[in-house]
């Protein structure tokens, strides 16, 4: 006797019905907080000199995002000239956590 198939896309839908939106919530946040961490070492991983090994090795020990908002200033500042695309990945990253409020403009970096 076999058993039936079962869907996975039903069975997903079936098991988020029973978890509460906090948990959803918490989990979203945490998976916001791995997708920034990971930019962070990928740009990281493009400054040259002393401060590259530093800087990786303080956001690999983040485990908050005010942490790594605390590390983007030098980040900004020690990745090189023609890391354009870096720098807009994490001012994204940045701009999602604190978006800027209707009265301000972002900060250009």
């Amino acid at each position: 006797m076999t058993s039936p198939q079962v869907d996975p896309a039903v069975s997903y839908l079936t098991f988020l019905s029973t978890v509460s939106d906090e948990r959803l919530a918490r989990v979203a946040a945490r998976r916001a907080f791995v997708e920034m961490k990971v930019t962070f070492m990928r740009s990281a991983a493009l400054v040259r000199g002393s401060a590259g090994p530093m800087l990786q090795r303080q956001v690999r020990l983040a485990t908050e995002v005010d942490q790594l908002c605390r590390l983007s200033d030098s980040l900004f500042g020690a990745l090189p000239p023609d890391a354009e695309g870096h720098r807009a990945e994490l001012q994204y990253h940045l701009d999602s956590v604190f978006p800027a409020g209707a009265d301000q403009e972002p900060s250009p970096r």
